[in-house]
């Protein structure tokens, strides 16, 4: 008991001093405001993007090595209609500017068209003098490897691969690079005034844009929503200024301290504001709300003090809660998401400490008299929902108790379902300017995604003629494989130089070995033929099918590589498709732990506050809807599970708790002011009645700004607003519905939290 007054004392004296040094305090803070102004402006889009790049990964590493056999595989698709005929020279001029004036772009690695073919010792080995020539091309489309990527079948589409620096290239620089791109093309073929690209890196740079100014979106939902429901609830213009002030000082806070380590904005930091204008938005209606609950019997000064004295402890803890449940996001592999766990839970506690500043001030000098807004109050919505609607669980308790068990049950059984995303495709952008190139492309000329199957030799294997009539019958087998669009390598051109060599006899290991002699000295080759390690190279091209359609088709293509080649070669799936399914596994696995980490922490956090095993425990009852329908919704309407529906998870939680915080804080006071003879049921209807109106409208920030995520091109982005919208008013349900219901309704724990009244009870009388 000594403890329980000591830590009072403590928070009376942090009341009284907020309160008595409010004009000092408000000085400081515009001050230091002012000050971070500087280096808050200094901060930049992060130029990358987003990097999911994890240098120490085995993924990473063996990318590495393939990078060094064959050059990387990181290029853009650049396509575009062309009215000239193949043999027009107009058209050989046109394509060696504009490959000149791509190549000359900054970390463009090499620019590869028709004259790139027309060069290479791969056309010369076929012996044909006339290159640019309609039978020409017609004969070998897909005997020259490379060709088929460069001109479409009816010849009135030709494209460019440009192969970039991913490390120095990507993200907005990219798509800054892109449009120029572009331009240099259209330049070149005016007659048709679009250009269209494809790529990984195109597909990335589209996903880490989108992305991050839907984290935008989300954020400035925030702070719109809370601002006018702030209005609406405490029915004055200076209750919806006060928490922009609060947003925008906490914003200001968390860009200030940004820019001073130097930290980036990019698609995880960006998703940081969000949270931390929610977190200053529901402290904002915590304090208001018990403030005008106190003004009915005490002045201005005093009311504030004991506002203070109340909320402190369980809006600290709320604070404390998010900030751990972010703060594990730094176990994450991928440094951007690290960042994002040191911004979230720095800005988090901001936005706490700088709503106390602003409130102590702005309370007692601006509000009106708490009879003008109680008579507001009085009949609006909120008010209605209160109490007709959400006092359900104390009505009906045992009804209530079985609706939640049942849908606890129907979104339990929905988790084995969840399938989870490996690959950024096609199907995740909708409606965009991406989506409708990568369609053209796809149409005329080839698919953006490729991967490559690298085959190392085992010995002489590639001296048996075995060895090539395997690979070329494996090559027609995988040909055939649902979604696989065309198969590129060295096989058919071999096999056509053999048969030209001797028709009798079909030689296709000699052919090879006369390709190998010059492998060092030609680009185009070297693309497919690694002569130091004895590696070949199988660039299978894929149609943009959902991530699991891809995995199948790696699957199957593995089964049969390693079927065809069992000791006569080293099968090994390589390029940026696997290398980013590497690091998309890497990211969710590593949220997954952070997840559960956070759920450890923030319940020890509970027990803590609540200074009781029982209470803590408890809050776990109404924090397990969250999760639970998250889980639910994805196995059930097939949403899977990616970086960042998994992050929806880890926000849902650490922010849902918040409401269980203030409702049993609440509950536990009104257990220990309790008299002989009062029940577990009044102390859960007086807790109720004190912090619904603010839980709910709490909830409506959260849940009106994930709503404007569902307006989102990406598929995923989209989920997200779902799940947390949902995950939202389901926590709600939770706290206030679902709780006091289990409460009332099992025996066992109405007995534990009954006993613990009556101790507290006995121990008041004897003091």
């Amino acid at each position: 008991m000594h403890h329980l007054k000591s830590s009072h004392l403590s928070s009376e004296q942090i009341a009284k001093g907020l309160v008595r040094n409010s004009k000092i305090l408000m000085g400081c803070l515009i001050l230091v405001t002012l000050i971070l102004i500087m280096p808050a402006s200094q901060v930049r889009i992060d130029a990358s993007g987003v990097s999911f790049n994890t240098a120490g990964s085995d993924g990473y590493r063996d990318y590495l090595a393939f990078v060094e056999s064959f050059g990387t595989d990181d290029y853009i698709l650049l396509a575009v209609k062309n009215g000239l005929i193949v043999n027009d020279p107009e058209l050989k001029k046109r394509m060696h500017r504009v490959n000149q004036e791509l190549t000359a772009i900054d970390s463009v690695l090499k620019v590869i068209d028709l004259g790139t073919i027309e060069s290479s010792d791969l056309f010369k080995l076929i012996g044909t003098t006339h290159f640019w020539d309609e039978k020409t091309f017609a004969n070998f489309h897909h005997i020259i490897p490379g060709l088929s990527r460069l001109i479409s079948h009816d010849m009135k589409t030709i494209a460019f691969i440009v192969k970039i620096d991913n490390e120095k290239l990507n993200g907005f620089q990219l798509e800054k690079q892109l449009k120029g791109m572009k331009q240099i093309i259209v330049n070149a073929f005016p007659e048709y005034p679009h250009c269209y690209a494809a790529g990984i890196p195109v597909l990335r740079a589209a996903f880490e844009r989108y992305n991050l100014v839907n984290a935008l979106v989300f954020g400035s939902l925030g702070l719109l929503f809370g601002t006018l429901i702030a209005f609406y609830i405490f029915k004055t213009l200076w209750a919806g200024m006060m928490v922009m002030l609060a947003s925008l000082g906490s914003l200001i806070w968390t860009l200030g301290i940004m820019g001073t380590f130097g930290i980036s904005l990019n698609l995880a930091t960006g998703l940081s504001f969000g949270f931390i204008l929610v977190v200053s938005t529901t402290t904002v209606f915590h304090i208001v709300s018990k403030y005008f609950q106190l003004l009915q019997n005490y002045s201005k000064e005093i009311a504030l003090t004991k506002t203070f004295e109340i909320i402190l402890r369980p809006c600290c803890m709320c604070a404390l809660t998010t900030s751990a449940g972010f703060l594990s996001l730094t176990i994450s592999p991928v440094e951007m998401v690290r960042q994002a766990g040191i911004v979230i839970s720095i800005g988090v506690m901001l936005a706490f400490l700088l709503t106390l500043l602003i409130t102590s001030f702005c309370l007692p000098r601006f509000f009106v008299s708490n009879d003008t807004i109680s008579l507001k109050i009085k009949g609006d919505f909120l008010e209605r929902l209160v109490k007709n609607y959400t006092i359900a669980g104390f009505r009906k308790p045992g009804i209530s108790v079985l609706t939640g068990i049942i849908f606890l049950i129907v979104m339990t059984s929905g988790i084995p379902k969840i399938q989870t995303v490996k690959h950024l495709t096609n199907p995740i952008i909708k409606n965009t300017r991406e989506a409708q190139d990568l369609h053209f492309i796809e149409q005329y000329i080839s698919t953006g995604h490729s991967f490559s199957v690298v085959l190392k030799s085992l010995g002489n294997s590639f001296d048996s003629r075995k060895f090539w009539y395997d690979l070329y019958q494996f090559e027609n087998k995988i040909k055939s494989i649902p979604g696989i669009q065309g198969v590129e390598s060295l096989t058919p051109l071999v096999f056509r130089l053999a048969l030209k060599l001797s028709p009798a006899v079909v030689m296709p290991e000699f052919v090879f070995h006369q390709i190998l002699s010059k492998s060092s000295e030609n680009d185009m080759i070297r693309s497919y033929l690694d002569p130091f390690s004895k590696k070949l190279r199988i660039i299978v091209h894929i149609q943009n099918h959902s991530s699991d359609q891809i995995e199948t088709i790696l699957q199957q293509v593995r089964n049969e590589a390693e079927h065809t080649f069992a000791r006569k070669a080293k099968v090994t799936l390589s390029g940026q498709l696997i290398l980013l399914k590497s690091h998309t596994t890497d990211l969710v696995s590593s949220q997954l732990k952070t997840l559960f980490l956070a759920l450890f922490v923030i319940t020890l956090l509970m027990i803590f506050q609540l200074k009781s095993f029982v209470l803590g425990l408890l809050s776990l009852i109404p924090n397990l809807f969250p999760l639970v329908t998250i889980f639910g919704i994805m196995g059930w309407f097939h949403i899977p599970l990616d970086p960042l529906t998994i992050f929806a998870a880890v926000i849902s939680f650490g922010l849902s708790v918040d409401d269980s915080i203030h409702y049993l804080t609440q509950l536990k006071k009104e257990m220990i002011v309790s008299k002989e003879g009062d029940n577990v049921y009044e102390c859960l209807t007086k807790a109720y009645y004190i912090t619904s109106r603010a839980l709910v409208s709490t909830t409506a920030v959260l849940f009106l700004s994930s709503l404007g995520l569902l307006f989102s091109s990406f598929q995923h982005v989209f989920s997200l607003g779902l799940l947390i919208s949902s995950a939202s008013i389901i926590a709600l349900i939770g706290d206030l519905i679902f709780m006091p219901a289990a409460v009332l309704t099992f025996k066992p724990l109405n007995n534990l939290l009954s006993s613990k009244m009556k101790n507290t009870v006995a121990l008041n009388n004897k003091i």
